[in-house]
């Protein structure tokens, strides 16, 4: 009896070491995977800590110093900047990252989660006290918290991908050029402030308003202009395009972001050719805003106001500018005609894919990452999340089609067991639904274009029973039953099952039918003769049951 904990503990303390180890496989291959899981940390850090800050820490600045409060207000737009022009630097010196793209990760999760997990409750601690207005002391308590937490989070990133020390070592060698990008990123809003004013020139704010007008027309809208009065809209919706909307930052954004790739890479590329692309990038960021606010005005009007209003803030504005700085980026970096001396390319074949392309890791883990972070922009963006489902189809499809290789080469195969264990999971399903539900799906769907209604049901049930059945099983069981230690004994098995059961039933509302569909799949997969593709097929076979049934009854909720 006494030696059965330390076993549980050992095995337990293995399996996560497994899950969070950070070094690839192949050892020819860049340690991508620790960036990738660090990257949706980071982002999910930056939209829990906004929506904190502006939701319950509003008054900060009666409270704490006006600079802190200003500088936490937009600490997205910081961030994002850090990010990308960091990442240009290492583009262009890769050797000053060495440290952390060479260090040991051993128990990278563990300590990140030392970090993280602090960080997660203090910058939620405000939460815990909804409905109660803060003031005084205890809103200063709970803007230094969110400070903290915040610090704590972006340790937290920074863990999962080396140790400190390694960071430490990178940033000493970057010097005083990366140290300068820095903190030219941190302040990238406040320089962003400084060219307001260009907004209130007539012919900059006249020349954008009729755009507006006209592409907005278009679309069908008629809208009423005043630029005078900065308002346009149409009907019961009208907005003020202030100061964060006029697209001046995007100009700003766009000018740092190349000038500093200009300066990094000068001795690559062909300056004179490269510069002549500047004036065509601010153009894109003038006609991207111009899009942009023509978009809110069309959602406003037909859509939702509040979901117009809510949803193109300066924060996704700043996204949109970063994301048309680094294609046109790399678009550069992709045309031999602005380098001064660019290589011989070589016939493309199957072995020639980019070493991030060639790990199973990332192949299991990137597909569901894009599954759930889509699930994210349409909660976002749009008042019925559910209406997104196209939009989100067609990237997980890019995203499958990616890793593509991986699942080529996987045994597909026929199996009677997994078609049976499809079918009874799909009857369960269906026999536990909520028969109150029959029709739900009618009503978001009413009143939208027949074509819309027709593709809409088309990939919703392709999605459902191809796409889903692939994305979820390579992470919940290939990668999360093999991290877990189910090779490793009876007791790794019980382990790695339990927490990928518990993992994919917190992922469905209906947790207690998704786990026993969990173990299901689970055991087809590490039954002595069964496989991955074993699971797939049963998850097809049951997706694709409980689709046709959401079809014919009208109720979607069922998927």
């Amino acid at each position: 009896m006494t030696g059965r904990p330390d076993i549980f503990i050992r095995s337990w303390r293995h399996s996560m070491s497994m899950f969070l180890a950070t070094d690839i496989v192949h050892p020819g291959q860049h340690r991508m995977r620790p960036f990738l899981i660090a990257g949706f940390f980071a982002a999910a850090a930056l939209i829990y800590g906004n929506v904190v800050f502006l939701s319950q820490l509003g008054d900060c600045k009666t409270v704490a110093s006006w600079k802190f409060c200003t500088l936490s207000s937009n600490f997205v737009q910081r961030a994002l900047a850090v990010i990308v022009l960091s990442g240009i630097y290492g583009f262009s010196r890769p050797r000053a990252f060495d440290p952390v793209l060479n260090g040991r990760g051993d128990g990278a999760m563990a300590a990140a989660l030392r970090l993280g997990i602090p960080g997660v409750l203090l910058v939620g601690a405000p939460l815990a006290a909804s409905g109660t207005p803060f003031a005084g002391g205890a809103l200063l308590l709970a803007v230094m918290g969110w400070g903290i937490g915040i610090i704590l989070l972006a340790g937290s990133v920074l863990r999962v991908v080396a140790p400190f020390p390694a960071w430490v070592r990178s940033f000493a060698l970057g010097g005083p050029v990366l140290w300068i990008l820095l903190g030219l990123a941190l302040f990238l809003p406040d320089i962003g402030d400084m060219l307001f004013p260009i907004w209130h020139m007539d012919g900059v704010r006249d020349v954008t308003f009729a755009a507006v007008v006209w592409l907005s027309s278009q679309i069908g809208l008629m809208l009423i202009s005043d630029p005078t009065g900065y308002v346009l809209g149409q009907g019961d919706f009208f907005v003020k395009v202030n100061q964060s909307c006029s697209g001046v930052e995007g100009l700003a954004l766009t000018t740092i972001f190349m000038t500093g790739y200009m300066a990094l890479f000068r001795k690559q590329i062909r300056l004179m050719r490269v510069a002549l692309i500047l004036p065509l990038a601010l153009a894109l960021s003038w006609m991207l805003n111009v899009v942009r606010i023509s978009l809110l005005l069309w959602i406003g009007v037909n859509v939702s106001p509040v979901l117009a209003v809510e949803s193109f803030h300066s924060h996704a504005g700043w996204l949109m500018f970063s994301l048309l700085s680094l294609a046109i980026i790399a678009s550069v970096q992709s045309i031999r005609w602005f380098h001064r001396q660019p290589a011989e390319r070589t016939p493309a074949t199957h072995t020639d894919l980019p070493p991030i392309l060639k790990d199973w890791n990332i192949a299991r883990i990137f597909p569901f990452g894009v599954f759930m972070f889509t699930a994210l922009l349409a909660s976002t963006f749009f008042e019925d999340p559910a209406l997104a489902y196209p939009l989100r189809f067609a990237a997980i499809l890019g995203a499958l089609w990616l890793f593509r290789a991986h699942l080529i080469d996987l045994p597909w195969r026929f199996s009677g067991a997994a078609m049976i264990a499809g079918a009874g999971i799909a009857a369960y399903w269906i026999a536990t639904g909520n028969p109150e539900q029959l029709g739900e799906g009618k009503s978001f769907l009413a009143g939208l274009s027949s074509s819309f209604v027709a593709l809409w049901i088309v990939t919703r049930i392709v999605g459902t029973t191809l796409l889903v059945p692939i994305l979820e099983e390579l992470f919940f069981r290939s990668y999360l039953l093999e991290r877990f230690g189910a090779s490793r004994g009876t007791l790794g098995v019980l382990i790695a099952v339990a927490v990928s059961t518990i993992a994919f039933a917190a992922l469905h509302d209906r947790w207690l039918a998704a786990a026993i569909a969990g173990c299901i799949f689970a055991v087809l997969a590490l039954r002595p003769k069964g496989h991955l593709v074993d699971a797939i097929l049963a998850h097809m076979v049951a997706n694709g049951a409980i689709a046709v049934w959401a079809a014919l009854s009208g109720n979607w909720s069922m998927i």
